[in-house]
């Protein structure tokens, strides 16, 4: 009797949240662009949204740098580049914008950089994005739940994704999705059992979009569990690629 276990996804699938590039304490899971794509094809998931572990750990300007070395012309690997309200970031992303190769941003951690995000810190910053609608992708366990809501809710026509809430965030989830209605979830660590069903059906498919977080979390149990939910395939097919595909065309507004 064969013990091998396999999985292979229904709908194509476009990972919104995957880390490159080793941490300062440890290396990388994959160590270059070609084991990240073989990892890639381990699961089947055709293209991946990556950002650089040196801009979350220390420099969102040099870990852009290190993460051009990732980039290829085979049109799976698309950059998400780092960003906070200083001089320097601002004008690194700004320049690549003018450049036509900036569809979406990551914030930098607001608790480790020591800067509330409030607007009177990010407001020209918030202002730049909105105005070029550009997506900000912002990790939840390094943001503070009301500067979220307080602050997005100044910026309505800014559309945002929540990254990594887990069920620790469980009960934030619902208030911050309505309160900010071009606001998406990505779900790399939401695991309360039924939730996922229960949320697209009081908020929508079109609010949710599959993400790993890989390597921080291994590439294929988010997938896995999202396969196995009561989700029919029209709504796996949104979360999975078709819901980030709209945001990063710049249609991702809801409202």
């Amino acid at each position: 009797m064969s013990t091998q276990f396999t999985f292979r996804p229904r709908v194509p699938v476009f990972d919104a949240n995957v880390r490159v590039g080793d941490l300062h304490y440890e290396p990388s899971a994959c160590r270059n662009r070609e084991q990240l794509l073989a990892e890639m094809d381990r699961h089947e998931i055709e293209k991946a949204l990556i950002y650089h572990a040196h801009t979350e750990e220390l420099s969102p300007v040099d870990g852009n740098l290190f993460l051009e070395e990732w980039l290829g012309d085979e049109g799976r690997l698309f950059p998400q580049w780092s960003i906070m309200p200083t001089a320097e970031s601002m004008a690194q992303v700004q320049r690549l914008h003018d450049q036509g190769r900036v569809r979406n941003v990551r914030l930098h951690d607001t608790r480790g950089a020591g800067l509330p995000f409030r607007a009177w810190a990010y407001g020209p910053m918030l202002t730049w994005l909105s105005e070029k609608r550009i997506p900000l992708w912002i990790p939840v366990p390094d943001a503070d739940a009301d500067e979220l809501a307080t602050t997005l809710q100044a910026y309505p026509d800014l559309v945002t994704v929540l990254v990594g809430a887990h069920y620790l965030h469980a009960l934030l989830v619902r208030p911050l999705l309505t309160a900010l209605p071009n606001t998406y979830l990505e779900l790399s660590r939401f695991e309360p059992l039924g939730e996922v069903e229960a949320l697209c059906s009081e908020y929508g498919s079109e609010r949710f979009v599959y993400g790993s977080w890989y390597d921080r979390y291994a590439m294929g149990p988010m997938l896995f569990y999202l396969h196995h939910t009561e989700l029919n395939d029209t709504d796996l097919a949104l979360i999975c690629a078709g819901n980030l595909l709209r945001i990063l065309q710049g249609e991702g507004q809801h409202d």
